[in-house]
């Protein structure tokens, strides 16, 4: 895993935006750009980066196109951001063993947005925000589902964007899922040597040079923007239920530990904070390939079980 995420950085690979359903069928969806008057509320000094038709992929199927019973007993639609540090994921190819997890344990669709790659020119912040707006919203106007039925979810950098989302998403959706949340880009774009420093760095798997390269694309110099790239900076009052998910292994775990104390801090924020003590980087998506499928399976459990338990 670490050899590959390695060259991947060293050659700075391009993954094309593609657009196209090919195989995928009525999987694929098309999703019309955030409109203009939400995107103007990101903070960015680079007006380059304007809104763009996004996609994404459902899984197992879509949902019924007169949308869905609204019954509050009814498992939620799951609202998915893929990782690869901003600026690799195909979930094409590789997110099948996270999505089952996700619509058998936890929602009853999920639908995964394909939200544009800081590895590919204008996908640097709020890209990822806009498409990941953008997909919220054709949930709720297109395909007719409730917020109260919407639950936002994300790993690794994917789950950076339902942190930012949210504060934005209105109406608030029903909660959201943060599972190994990478959360201050802004640390390691100004200095990559703060990767190196971090406790569990001997630990993980994850690499420096690929860290580095994700943030330095990903990140922009206007100190507007700080608070989005910079989780850890400005915590908020959150509109709906968060629950965070790291291992005790991770690179990222003392920031997600800082960061859930922090949302905690705010009165009237509801955070449920889950640690899995051996476990390295982003078990969720990728214990098939780390040997750690029953802990994978044990974190999806868990948070099915907080979703049935938030009030729709």
């Amino acid at each position: 895993m670490n050899a590959f995420i390695y060259h991947t950085a060293i050659v700075e690979a391009v993954q094309p935006f593609d657009l196209t359903p090919g195989s995928l069928g009525e999987r694929f969806t098309a999703i019309p750009p955030v409109d203009d008057k939400i995107a103007a509320k990101i903070p960015s000094s680079d007006r380059g980066i304007v809104p763009q038709p996004t996609g994404g992929i459902w899984y197992p199927t879509p949902p019924p196109q007169g949308g869905i019973d609204l019954n509050a007993s009814v498992k939620p639609i799951i609202l998915h951001f893929h990782p690869g540090g901003y600026v690799m994921g195909d979930v094409r190819m590789d997110g099948a063993f996270a999505a089952r997890l996700l619509t058998e344990k936890i929602g009853s669709h999920a639908l995964w947005n394909l939200y544009r790659l800081a590895s590919n020119p204008d996908g640097q912040f709020p890209a990822a925000l806009q498409d990941a707006l953008a997909a919220y919203y054709y949930l709720l106007h297109n395909r007719s589902i409730p917020a109260s039925q919407i639950i936002l979810s994300g790993d690794s950098a994917g789950a950076h964007i339902p942190s930012m989302a949210k504060t934005l998403a209105s109406p608030a959706p029903r909660g959201a899922l943060l599972f190994s949340p990478a959360i201050n880009f802004l640390e390691v774009a100004r200095n990559p040597e703060s990767i190196t420093q971090k406790r569990n760095y001997q630990n993980d798997y994850m690499d420096p040079t690929f860290m580095a390269w994700g943030a330095r694309r990903f990140v922009t110099d206007d100190p507007a923007a700080s608070p989005y790239l910079n989780g850890l900076e400005s915590p908020f009052r959150s509109p709906c239920p968060i629950w965070v998910y790291c291992g005790g292994c991770e690179i990222f775990s003392d920031e997600a530990t800082e960061f859930v104390q922090k949302m905690k801090s705010i009165p009237g924020n509801d955070v449920t904070y889950r640690v899995e003590r051996l476990a390295n980087h982003d078990v969720f998506f990728a214990g098939h390939l780390l040997g750690r499928k029953g802990e994978a399976e044990k974190i999806a459990d868990d948070a099915g079980q907080w979703v049935a338990g938030l009030s729709s």
